[in-house]
């Protein structure tokens, strides 16, 4: 390839589109981003809009015939023999057509950029809970396995929207009175703005004692004292019903209760025995789907993906001690950026692999804010 050859590494999910433009020696010439872009949740003309536009961006100023090679991260993408194939591939293919990119493009599963996210290594296994849950084994850097990533009505065990679900599900059983009182109750009610401050309270005006008090005139006439009634106290709000927060729950779309899955660290930080329960059920639930496709002795690394796992939550806390307790020998690391890892793999598939320079190269610079 001559420097001026380009490839293109894409991140495609529900809520964004990312794209970076870089040369063989990983440096970045353009970056794009845009809305979701999944024409499986969204439909193949909004995602194709999506796409169309970070691309764009990541192209300005560049010439699309330098293009050699495109890797597009998708959900679902590896179980597609090519993008016409794919719910909304033809909408794609007419977007590569309209950009002027006229080389080959390889649709692939979210869960092995994800997995190239983290480690250059040829072989090894993923573990992802984002808003929904999966595990793969990867050899010569391609999808070997899959575990699990069913989607939220059949499988995604110990995802956010898992977590959310339970979460929500303790909360009516506590008021109900068919299960424990727990701190998760009050979260999930708050989150879900259920509780309706009265007008002129402190939770409705801010903290107490924050409310103006007008200055009175100066040198205000003497009135004589006239006796005056106690204050009453205004009513307490009663509680939202169970009803009450199924109903909040059945107006959004199903997925949106993975939201809810950050409410789990506040109460696991207040020691609530409930909140710990589900998070080690989460975490038993992922380890099991590991195990699925990773042998007991295999030493290969081990890639953590999804907000759940990447960021410090008690469901990754116990997913990561018990990595180290089953597999001593195997390095834990977490999934970087998608758009970098995407075209990561795309220089690999035109040339030699990368060396560790142009990795770190492309990996030093999030794709676009």
């Amino acid at each position: 390839m001559t420097d001026e050859a380009l490839v293109l590494g894409l991140d495609v999910g529900g809520t964004s589109t990312r794209v970076l433009a870089v040369t063989p020696h990983g440096v970045r010439r353009g970056a794009g981003r845009a809305s979701g872009g999944n024409p499986t949740g969204l439909g193949p003309e909004r995602a194709a809009a999506a796409l169309a536009e970070a691309v764009d961006q990541a192209l300005t100023g560049l010439n699309p015939a330098d293009v050699r090679h495109v890797v597009l991260g998708l959900a679902g993408g590896g179980d597609l023999p090519s993008g016409v194939d794919m719910p909304g591939g033809e909408a794609f293919s007419r977007v590569w057509n309209s950009v002027g990119v006229t080389c080959p493009v390889d649709y692939e599963p979210d869960a092995l950029i994800a997995f190239a996210a983290g480690t250059d290594a040829p072989e090894g296994s993923l573990v992802l809970s984002g808003t929904g849950a999966v595990a793969i084994a990867v050899k010569d850097r391609a999808m070997a396995e899959r575990s699990d990533g069913n989607g939220w009505l059949l499988g995604d065990r110990g995802s956010g929207f898992w977590l959310g679900r339970r979460m929500v599900l303790a909360a009516i059983a506590a008021l109900d009175g068919d299960g424990p009182e727990t701190v998760l109750t009050g979260l999930v009610i708050e989150s879900l703005r259920l509780r309706q401050p009265r007008p002129g309270t402190a939770s409705a005006t801010g903290a107490a004692g924050s409310t103006p008090v007008p200055t009175p005139p100066p040198n205000p006439p003497t009135l004589p004292t006239l006796p005056t009634s106690p204050t009453l106290p205004a009513p307490p709000t009663p509680p939202p019903t169970a009803r009450e927060l199924v109903a909040a729950v059945m107006a959004e779309p199903p997925t949106a209760l993975a939201r809810l899955a950050p409410l789990l660290s506040t109460a696991c930080a207040d020691g609530d025995p409930v909140a710990e329960a589900i998070a080690d059920r989460a975490a038993e639930h992922l380890i099991a789907t590991l195990s699925t496709v990773r042998g007991p002795d295999t030493a290969t690394p081990m890639v953590l993906a999804g907000s759940v796992l990447t960021n410090p939550t008690p469901v990754a806390e116990r997913v990561r001690r018990t990595l180290r307790e089953r597999w001593p020998a195997a390095e834990v690391v977490p999934a970087l950026d998608g758009a970098a890892a995407a075209a990561w793999l795309a220089l690999a598939r035109i040339g030699p692999v990368p060396t560790p320079e142009v990795r770190e190269r492309l990996f030093s610079i999030p794709t676009a804010s």
